[in-house]
């Protein structure tokens, strides 16, 4: 009887775990990149990359060996500061983790984390990106997207998509 005890406490525990970092991120997409996995994780640690596929959301900048500073623009409440630590201990994922400069207990913290495995049939990457952010899930989820399709495109094109100078975008006052 005391086995069974045991055994209903230590699955308790597991599926009580599982549920909490299922919970824990708002937001979570998968695209797979074909570019060799090394590649593909030496973009996400350079802030410049970072800043690239966020686009007008948020500016990075590192600030330390594995600290990043990014800026998110918040419409008409101006700008919020994300301080960051990249995390790498895990090898496959990388963990941006941080708070706000207001941050009070009562704010969730903010954190990314990168995922990264080889592609079936050699397809180069499958890079799945979690967000948890105080923002709803619709936002996060959106951004999410953006950034990871933004990156995609720039490495296997070298180019960032963009409707900018194209003549379909063009003013219709013309």
């Amino acid at each position: 009887m005391h086995y069974i005890d045991d055994t209903k406490h230590l699955l308790s525990d597991l599926v009580g775990r599982v549920l909490e970092s299922a919970s824990s991120y708002s937001s979570s997409q998968t695209v797979t990149i074909a570019r060799p996995r090394a590649e593909v994780e030496r973009f996400w640690r350079d802030p410049a990359n970072l800043s690239e596929v966020l686009g007008d959301v948020a500016e990075v900048r590192s600030t330390g060996p594995s600290s990043y500073e990014w800026t998110l623009h918040s419409g008409a409440d101006g700008r919020t500061t994300w301080k960051t630590t990249l995390h790498d201990e895990e090898e496959g994922r990388l963990r941006f983790v941080g708070s706000t400069d207001d941050d009070t207990s009562s704010a969730p913290g903010l954190e990314l984390e990168l995922r990264f495995r080889d592609a079936p049939r050699d397809l180069g990457t499958e890079v799945t990106m979690r967000a948890r952010t105080p923002l709803p899930d619709v936002l996060t989820g959106a951004a999410t997207f953006t950034a990871l399709y933004r990156a995609r495109a720039r490495l296997q094109t070298g180019e960032m998509p963009t409707l900018a100078h194209n003549p379909s975008a063009r003013d219709s006052a013309r």
